[in-house]
């Protein structure tokens, strides 16, 4: 046999003295990123949240984890407080100020600070908390963000939820929601002495709250808010109340999933700006 050929040994082509700078320079900055323009980092890391979710190995038809609003709230310096409905409307009227340009997804951070702060409240709070404004205009920006996760408060005269089947449970959604209209569920004196009322519409909470937007009906949305003051008092809890407490609270692994996603989106537009 002939003889035996060897690969040629591997080269690996150093970094100029420049491009060693460059890249000390962009770790800089990606910590500066990371710990004075958080949301801006966020901002950059939505792809990475996409992936995380779709590598992840829970196969339930749960909504997708984003970052925890409490884990934002601490980054952009604001509070998750359901009292304060002076903050969820200062926050609203910077989104509708025109010159501020809010609706579009190249928006700026101070517009993400602010579509967060009415999300989160939005999504945790009583309903009686939130200036109706922002029921309605909430869903027009949603598009144009990513959006963090919270979970409702405990409500105290509330049990948890019955189990809903979230898989191919659309056409069964849309038959609950024609039944509240046919059993004339919009009163309160029906949905609370009504069971075909008040068990329907803690149906269609569970089902808002716990499935994917693909497992939903288009009209889900819109008849849980035509209901749920009506309903408010038979309304039930989605999570547990060690879940509904925690969720205003970053720590543990939420906060370092939250600091992880922007310090790898930090470094990334570091090294983009480092290569230009």
């Amino acid at each position: 046999s002939g003889p035996r050929l060897h690969p040629p040994p591997t080269t690996f082509a150093m970094p100029s003295r420049c491009g060693v700078r460059k890249i000390f320079a962009a770790f800089g900055t990606a910590f500066v990123l990371l710990f004075s323009q958080p949301a801006a980092a966020h901002r950059a890391s939505n792809s990475a949240w996409k992936i995380r979710t779709l590598l992840a190995d829970d196969h339930d038809h749960d909504h997708a984890k984003g970052p925890q609003c409490a884990c934002l709230a601490d980054a952009q310096g604001w509070k998750i407080e359901c009292a304060d409905s002076a903050a969820m409307s200062a926050a609203l009227t910077y989104l509708e100020t025109s010159g501020n340009n809010c609706k579009t997804k190249s928006h700026s951070t101070e517009c993400e600070k602010n579509y967060n702060i009415i999300k989160a409240h939005h999504d945790h709070c009583d309903h009686d908390d939130v200036p109706e404004l922002i029921e309605k205009e909430l869903h027009e920006f949603e598009g144009y963000y990513e959006q963090c996760d919270i979970h409702r408060k405990w409500y105290q005269l509330g049990g948890e939820c019955a189990a809903i089947e979230c898989h191919d449970a659309s056409a069964d959604l849309t038959t609950a929601i024609a039944d509240l209209a046919t059993h004339q569920c919009n009163t309160t004196a029906n949905c609370e002495s009504k069971k075909e009322c008040y068990e329907t519409f803690q149906k269609i909470l569970m089902a808002h709250d716990t499935c994917d937007e693909d497992d939903l009906p288009t009209t889900l949305e819109q008849a849980l808010h035509d209901y749920e003051e009506a309903c408010d008092a038979k309304r039930c809890n989605t999570v547990t109340q060690s879940e509904a407490a925690l969720t205003v609270v970053c720590s543990g692994a939420a906060a370092a999933a939250t600091r992880g996603a922007f310090l790898l989106a930090a470094i990334a537009v570091a090294t983009t700006l480092a290569a230009a």
